[in-house]
């Protein structure tokens, strides 16, 4: 009894269309792009500065220095055991 060859693998059955679709996919896109002409470069200039923000009052950022370092310091002041309650 003779049977038929089976040609190509379940895999490559399924991986050709994805790739062909792809493939289909981006040369839709890319050649759906309307062709023009490179504009002349334009030259950019940086921003101009123009320093109108105040600068922070000193007290408050050494306040808020202190406040952080407070924290942390009660935080590490807080006993981690309970004792003879263990």
């Amino acid at each position: 009894m003779k049977t038929g060859t089976r040609r190509g693998s379940s895999f490559g059955r399924l991986v050709v269309p994805v790739v062909l679709g792809a493939v289909l996919a981006c040369a839709g896109t890319v050649s759906a792009q309307p062709q023009s002409q490179p504009a002349a470069p334009t030259l950019l200039r940086p921003p101009s500065s123009n320093n109108t923000t105040s600068k922070p009052p000193k007290y408050r950022m050494y306040l808020t220095v202190l406040l952080i370092g407070g924290l942390m310091l009660g935080a590490n002041a807080i006993p981690s055991k309970r004792g003879h309650q263990d």
